[in-house]
């Protein structure tokens, strides 16, 4: 049956995007496509309202936000949970050992703009705690698996950001 065929679409593709994950999660692998993918996807996705990126196979939103030091405004391309209308940031920075600058940021200016499916729209950050964050870490490792391999090599905890509409 078609819902048949759907369900295994489905499971293919988590399989090997589970796959794909376990090998992007390796340090040196990481850094390299996360330093490729920003600055492909920040062009591609000014360039096109946030239509085209390269990282095609995950949800990908473009981050505006004022820099905590300098109150400039940054664009960041980041992969975001999906959670309705209120999308899920999380801190990896790929494994590395501080919080991404980005985190910093949201910290200390929560109101930000993101183009989300090619929509430009405004959010307040959060930074999650307690429950609410060992919830929203179980929908992360679902989307990308490979946070379990940053999170196993991490001494610090991995901040997670919900983006609530304004």
């Amino acid at each position: 049956s078609l819902r048949r065929q759907r369900q295994m679409c489905i499971r293919d593709r988590k399989y090997i995007w589970g796959a794909v994950s376990r090998v992007i999660a390796f340090r040196a692998v990481s850094l390299f496509s996360m330093h490729l993918a920003t600055r492909v996807d920040r062009f591609l996705m000014k360039l096109t309202g946030g239509h085209l990126r390269l990282s095609f196979v995950i949800p990908v939103l473009l981050l505006f936000c004022r820099g905590a030091k300098t109150n400039k405004v940054r664009e960041v391309p980041l992969l975001f949970v999906p959670n309705g209308d209120m999308p899920l940031l999380i801190g990896s920075n790929a494994g590395g050992a501080k919080d991404p600058d980005w985190c910093h940021n949201l910290r200390a200016h929560p109101n930000v703009s993101c183009i989300i499916s090619g929509k430009k729209e405004e959010f307040r950050a959060q930074e999650l705690v307690g429950e609410e964050r060992r919830e929203a870490w179980k929908l992360a490792v679902e989307i990308y698996p490979g946070y379990l391999s940053y999170e196993r090599r991490l001494r610090r905890l991995i901040p997670i950001f919900k983006l609530f509409p304004l």
